[in-house]
């Protein structure tokens, strides 16, 4: 930690011990000014297609049913709606009251939960974006749905009193409620809100903006969640415009959102957090904070060089239907939501928003779920071109390798940092990983991230380099965490050579095993441009002994079976064969599936959810370089 970074927590920690003074209930909250809405937003929605207005109806029955499900887990139906307001403070994996909900908010311990719960699912229900798609029903189709809208918020008013309970700890919490709010009142607008609602509602910008004005995350800290502060704090000063110094503060936070795009996006479209779905989340962001103020069609070149760029390394890394591969950390979020399900094809849709944003066509992914998102951002329609070759992305660090074919093979290599910032929170040890997929259809798999803070065994083995795509010395990993979203050690890698004639190749090398074992590992990987792969990897200097593991996790669609000498394993889909992987070298196969003792053989498809795979371990002691085959059969 440097010491500027050393200076602001101490006045940060000083900063939250002066602010209990400020918990005294929402009354005490004094707002002026009047509410407004997102200029622009009611009109767009008014116009979508019936397609749109058949979604949210759906997704509106639940809500005025009482069915809530994130993140995997269901809550107990309510008795009434809107919901009483302890409601928003249950737990729905047992269906009690979440600890400590009364406690000042910077009291609150929840790092590895509290009393081994995963606070991130309370979260989920509290950033209330399910009123989204209900005010866009009430919009299109549905009269009543204001009345209930407002209800829904003075509930979770009354339940979640300003700086108190697990709802006001993080900035990136309060900021998507926020812009939750803010969609939903835009959507139906504030003309038929009695003034009552109308100074509560005030009340709920108010409290919500200054909360995250004086909390900033800052230094290690400053990644996507800085970026969801800046975005809350420019709407909620258009929604309370009365804020004190509101416009000052929506200007300063408009430059540094623009600043932060530069930082966290590489020249190359690379998102610096290592995780795909992360940068589309803080893209998402950018982008309703950009269209809030009306400047989607007026941004700095510079910023739609670095989306463009991060869309088109989007679609290297996409296969035709329209998914990318999990890479570090991805929890389900998002900005705007039309249903509780997760968006597989989330990063796609962002891509397509960021097509019509910027005017380009071209950078349409092949495929998106349709949604609120679309109509709100003006996305593009979808593409069915396709980069073809091979790509190397060398400030994020990686490499993809696409075959001509119809239904292209998509490989990709990482070579690059863990993760951002020196926490590298989302990053995970994967260096020198591959994924792959044939068509439309994943075939090496990440195994996701799971959970956050209810668990330190699980939340550190779904981000170990043993359950990736790589090699492992010794049952050591590449990197070695230090908590939920910190890091012991991290691996530096470098790209070692590059070339895409006569034949795509490339080598790259970390250090993650130095310090312990003082040898590095290096890999290169060949294509045919065709279908047929060639991994090879070596240790280079060290004479400990070299015990290997190179992992192979296969999608849960694919399945696996051995050759009886263990040198191939065939993996098939559907009862089509799809790939051979063979080892020309030392190492010899086995598989293993949803193994509890050894954490190995499970993916995790979404957030909270866990599910048995095959996950192919070629072992044995590495004293010349190991050369592993992946044969195509059949694309798509």
């Amino acid at each position: 930690m440097s010491a500027a970074e050393i200076v602001h927590r101490v006045v940060e920690t000083a900063t939250k011990q002066t602010a209990r003074r400020h918990s005294g209930g929402w009354e005490a909250v004094e707002p002026v000014g009047p509410l407004a809405i997102i200029p622009g937003i009611r009109s767009r929605i008014a116009a979508s297609s019936p397609d749109l207005s058949a979604l949210t109806g759906l997704e509106a029955d639940n809500i005025r049913a009482g069915d809530f499900c994130f993140l995997g887990v269901r809550w107990p139906a309510p008795s009434s709606m809107p919901p009483d307001p302890t409601f928003w403070r249950i737990d729905p994996e047992d269906g009690e009251p979440f600890p400590q909900w009364d406690t000042y908010a910077f009291d609150i311990s929840f790092r590895h939960g509290i009393d081994t719960r995963e606070i991130k699912r309370v979260w989920e229900l509290n950033r209330l974006q399910f009123l989204v798609p209900l005010a866009a029903d009430g919009a299109l189709r549905n009269q009543d749905q204001p009345a209930l809208l407002a209800r829904m918020v003075r509930s979770w008013m009354e339940g979640n009193p300003p700086y108190r309970g697990p709802s006001w700890i993080s900035g990136i919490e309060l900021a998507l409620r926020t812009i939750s709010v803010a969609l939903a009142l835009s959507i139906l607008g504030v003309d038929c809100l009695d003034s009552v609602t109308h100074g509560a509602l005030l009340r709920f910008f108010f409290a919500h903006v200054d909360w995250i004005r004086r909390f900033p995350s800052l230094n290690s800290s400053a990644n996507n969640h800085r970026i969801a502060e800046l975005a809350g704090m420019i709407v909620g000063t258009i929604m309370a415009p009365g804020f004190p110094g509101a416009v000052a503060l929506r200007e300063n936070s408009w430059r540094a959102l623009l600043a932060e795009i530069d930082r966290q996006i590489y020249p190359d479209g690379v998102g610096a957090e290592q995780s795909p779905g992360y940068t589309a989340f803080s893209i998402e962001l950018f982008l309703v904070a950009a269209a809030a103020l009306g400047r989607e069609g007026s941004l700095p070149a510079p910023t739609v060089d670095r989306l463009s760029a991060w869309s088109e390394h989007s679609l290297w890394l996409m296969d035709t239907g329209g998914k990318v591969p999990a890479i570090g950390d991805f929890d389900d979020c998002r900005v705007i939501a039309t249903t509780q399900t997760p968006e597989s094809r989330y990063v796609a849709s962002i891509v397509a928003a960021v097509s019509g944003c910027v005017g380009r066509p071209d950078l349409a992914p092949p495929a998106k779920d349709p949604g609120i998102r679309d109509v709100i951002l003006g996305s593009a329609q979808v593409s069915s071109a396709q980069p073809v070759g091979m790509r190397l992305f060398a400030s994020g660090g990686y490499s993809v390798f696409r075959s001509e074919h119809k239904d292209p093979v998509v490989l990709t290599l990482d070579h690059g940092p863990v993760g951002y910032l020196s926490i590298a929170a989302h990053g995970h040890a994967d260096t020198l990983s591959v994924w792959l997929s044939v068509g439309n259809q994943p075939v090496l798999a990440d195994a996701g991230t799971y959970l956050y803070h209810s668990s330190r065994n699980l939340r550190d083995l779904f981000r170990d380099t043993a359950v990736h795509n790589t090699l492992s010395l010794n049952s050591v990993g590449s990197s070695r965490p230090s908590g939920p979203f910190n890091w012991a050690s991290k691996a530096n890698a470098r790209l070692v050579s590059s070339e895409s004639a006569p034949i795509a190749r490339v080598v790259a090398e970390h250090d993650g095993y130095v310090a312990q074992h003082g040898t590095r590992h290096r890999r290169a990987v060949e294509f045919d441009d065709a279908s047929r792969f060639t991994i090879v990897d070596e240790l280079l200097d060290g004479s400990v002994d070299k015990s290997v593991t190179v992992s192979f996790l296969l999608d849960p669609s694919c399945q696996s079976t051995v050759a009886q000498d263990r040198r191939e394993v065939l993996i098939t889909h559907g009862g089509r064969q799809l790939i051979q992987i063979a080892s020309a070298g030392p190492l010899k196969a086995r598989v293993v599936r949803g193994d509890e003792a050894t954490g190995l053989g499970w993916l995790s498809p979404s957030f909270g959810a866990r599910i048995p795979t095959d996950q192919i371990l070629f072992e044995g002691h590495l004293d010349k370089p190991s050369t592993i085959t992946i044969s195509v059969l059949q694309n798509g």
